[in-house]
């Protein structure tokens, strides 16, 4: 019986909170689409895309597209094919660190035992225009080293240069003798340089917290609302005892607040894929902890103003101002 009249006075709350066109609004559509357009606009700006090089192969032979796949197989680097005017426009407008141009006679200038020469193109300003120039110059290193096993062994053969052809593929296929295993160590405590998560899944928890605590401040000034209407002075008439009606009232926020946890944790797993680990037991403990933290802060308040509008004036105020101090609008690691 207790039980009961503290969930039905909380499902009062509920209802009347549904029949307020404002408070849905604030409740609802307010956080969703502030999520949304944050989100949205900001993308993943936080992650480090792979830097695109544009290449341009004016040979097409099998030699010159073994060392275009060397390049492509470097991890941080994404190969774009295009011809030779598009890769050096890219580099002096800006939109490309280097361009990589294999001239027309590169594969014949291998099995004539030649020296052909590939091009890069580089903007001196971009600080990342060495590391793309070290990608190519390792993967030229070990094209010659190709050609030079084909030729010894065209050599040896006497052979015209379709055995400098088969000795090259041979040479292609066999494994580096020196190879480097990338180890990825997750730091104990990182830099914003150093680690940073995309842009839409920082505004996509930020705003999950400090919208719990604002719905819950809103919810808790409707007891404050109710004093000034009289209408809490009937409520405390009724047949039952003060204890369960500060129950029912407490229940209520904590569960408005439980509900804009769960719908804005949904909404950003849904659109924004926000990773919110394997263990759904420990999310839901650490929403949970979420939620009666808002649900304590509104109830502090809601006793210590003696308005709606007082609360209405200090909460956005005292919210913004923690959501700025606990990394809801941005990485707390650049506040250090």
């Amino acid at each position: 019986a207790l039980m009961r009249r503290v969930l039905a006075i909380a499902a009062l709350n509920l209802r009347e909170l549904t029949r307020d066109r404002t408070e849905f609004v604030s409740v609802i559509v307010l956080p969703l689409l502030l999520t949304w357009v944050f989100g949205t606009a900001f993308g993943s700006s936080g992650v480090e895309r792979p830097l695109e090089i544009p290449v341009a192969d004016k040979d097409g032979s099998a030699y010159s597209q073994a060392l275009v796949a060397r390049i492509a197989d470097a991890p941080a680097f994404d190969v774009k094919p295009m011809t030779d005017a598009e890769a050096r426009a890219l580099v002096r407008e800006g939109d490309a660190p280097v361009a990589v141009i294999v001239p027309a006679g590169f594969g014949a200038a291998l099995e004539q035992s030649a020296t052909p020469s590939v091009e890069v193109v580089s903007d001196p300003s971009s600080q990342r225009a060495q590391a793309a120039l070290e990608v190519v110059r390792g993967a030229a290193t070990r094209t010659s080293a190709d050609v030079v096993a084909a030729r010894a062994a065209a050599r040896v053969l006497y052979a015209a240069p379709p055995a400098f052809a088969e000795g090259f593929s041979a040479a292609d296929g066999i494994a580096e003798p020196v190879t480097v295993k990338a180890v990825t160590v997750r730091l104990s405590g990182s830099r914003a340089s150093e680690l940073e998560a995309p842009a839409n899944t920082q505004y996509s928890l930020g705003f999950t917290v400090f919208f719990v605590f604002m719905v819950a401040l809103g919810s808790a000034g409707g007891v404050l609302e109710e004093r000034e209407l009289g209408t809490l002075r009937r409520l405390l008439a009724a047949p039952a005892r003060k204890a369960e009606i500060l129950g029912g009232k407490v229940t209520g926020i904590a569960f408005v607040a439980a509900f804009e946890a769960a719908m804005l944790v949904g909404f950003g797993a849904l659109f924004f894929g926000v990773p919110w680990g394997k263990d759904p037991a420990a999310v839901a403990l650490l929403l949970l902890a979420l939620v009666l933290a808002a649900t304590g802060l509104g109830v502090m308040l809601s006793a210590l103003v003696r308005t709606r509008s007082q609360l209405s004036a200090i909460g956005p105020v005292l919210s913004t101002a923690l959501a700025m101090l606990g990394g809801c609008y941005w990485p707390i690691e650049i506040t250090s």
